[in-house]
C-alpha cells in the first residue's frame, strides 16, 4: 500500500513539474517561473533519494532530504518575499531565512552528527513548516485585504499558497507527533503515508495553478 503511494506521489511530482514548464513559454511572472525551477529541483532531489543512493555510497536517503530542508525553506521564503508587499515582512522573511540556515547548519554539526547512523532532521523540518506556515498566511492575509480584486479561480499564486499552507499546517504536526510521541515504526509508517497522500494533494493543487492561467481559445466557425 505504502509502496503504491509513494510512485503515486513520484509520478504526480513528475506532472507538477512539467506542467509548470508552462510558466516559460507563456511568459508567467519570474515568481512562478522561479518556483518551477523549485519544483525542477525537487525532482532532482526525489529521484536522488530514490534511485541514486548507491552512486553516491549512502546507505540512506536522509542526508539528501535533510540538505533539501535547507533548499525548501530558502526557495520557499524567497518566492514568498517576491510575493509580499510590506517591505517590513519582506526583511523579516530575510532575517528568518538567515536565522533558520544557521540553526540547521548547528543542528547538522553538533547534533545529528554525533549519531552513527544518519538521522531525519525533525526539528529543522518542524521549524521549516512553521516558518513557510507564517510567510503564506502573510501573503494570504496581504492578498485578501488589498484593495486590488482578483478571480481567485486563475489566480496561480494563491493556489500556490493553499497547497503549500495546507501540507504545511498538516506535516507539522504529524513530524511532531513520529518524533516525540512514536516508537512504533508500523504506526510511524502510516503516518508517512498519510503525509504522503497530503504531498500528492498538494502537487495536484500545484498543477491546477499552472495551467489555470491558460485561457481557453475558442475558434469561430463561418458556417
Amino acid at each position: 500500500m505504502y509502496e503504491t503511494i509513494e510512485k503515486t506521489y513520484l509520478v504526480i511530482l513528475f506532472i507538477s513539474f512539467f506542467c509548470s514548464l508552462v510558466s516559460f513559454r507563456l511568459h508567467y511572472p519570474f515568481y512562478l517561473r522561479f518556483f518551477s525551477i523549485f519544483l525542477g529541483i525537487t525532482v532532482i532531489t526525489e529521484l536522488i533519494a530514490n534511485f541514486f543512493l548507491p552512486a553516491l555510497h549512502l546507505d540512506s536517503n536522509y542526508p539528501v532530504y535533510n540538505v533539501f530542508l535547507l533548499f525548501q525553506l530558502l526557495s520557499v521564503g524567497y518566492y514568498f518575499k517576491l510575493l509580499i508587499k510590506s517591505s517590513l515582512f519582506r526583511k523579516t522573511i530575510i532575517i528568518l531565512m538567515i536565522l533558520y540556515s544557521i540553526f540547521w547548519i548547528s543542528n547538522t554539526l553538533f547534533i545529528y552528527k554525533k549519531y552513527d547512523e544518519p538521522h531525519w532532521n525533525s526539528y529543522a523540518s518542524m521549524l521549516g513548516d512553521l516558518l513557510i506556515i507564517i510567510f503564506a498566511s502573510r501573503y494570504l492575509f496581504e492578498l485578501f485585504t488589498g484593495d486590488k480584486l482578483v478571480s481567485l479561480k486563475r489566480h496561480s499564486e494563491f493556489w500556490i499558497a493553499i497547497g503549500i499552507l495546507l501540507f504545511s499546517c498538516c506535516e507539522l504536526p504529524i513530524t511532531g507527533i513520529v518524533n516525540f510521541l512514536v516508537r512504533d515504526w508500523d504506526l510511524a509508517r502510516r503516518l508517512f503515508a498519510i503525509l504522503q497522500i497530503l504531498n500528492i494533494l498538494m502537487y495536484l493543487i500545484f498543477i491546477y495553478a499552472y495551467l489555470c492561467r491558460i485561457k481557453p481559445t475558442v475558434k469561430k466557425s463561418l458556417s
